[in-house]
């Protein structure tokens, strides 16, 4: 027996379906990507070292700004001193593990931070066939085709 009353949302929890994801080729990023910088203070943990070469490497890192690289950067500085304090007699407080994780979501270190993120990684071949047909218009500028689009939003 179906329910009565009102049919569900189209757009749960508010989102809406304009929002489009980011497709990200699923290889490694080589581009250029700063180096963590060497200090005569202190040396860095090799954790921190370990969490940095996984974070450059990200195939996402490509869409990175400098300022993106920069905000990376301060949350190596947080793990290097949570793990001075952990490794120390000091306590690890809780609000300190909390802002790393919620800048490592920031920086989309996980699959479900990506997901919030809405960025996909896909295989190079599928981004490809995927991309839109493009035609030149006059001016000699590529436009794409709007049957196409069409397409894509219809599914």
């Amino acid at each position: 027996m179906a329910y009565s009353g009102r049919p569900p949302k189209d757009n749960k929890h508010g989102r809406g379906y304009t929002v489009d994801w980011n497709d990200v080729p699923a290889v490694d990023y080589t581009g250029p990507s700063p180096d963590l910088p060497e200090y005569p203070e202190f040396e860095w943990n090799f954790r921190v070292r370990e969490w940095w070469e996984m974070v450059r490497r990200m195939p996402h890192c490509a869409l990175w700004s400098e300022m993106d690289w920069d905000f990376a950067l301060v949350t190596a500085f947080m793990w290097q001193d949570w793990w001075r304090n952990y490794f120390s007699d000091e306590t690890v407080h809780a609000n300190k593990s909390t802002e790393i994780r919620r800048r490592e979501d920031q920086i989309g270190t996980t699959a479900e931070a990506r997901r919030k993120l809405r960025i996909r990684y896909v295989e190079p071949a599928e981004l490809a066939k995927s991309e839109p047909e493009a035609t030149p218009a006059a001016g000699g500028a590529k436009v794409t085709n709007i049957q196409s689009r069409r397409n894509r939003l219809a599914g």
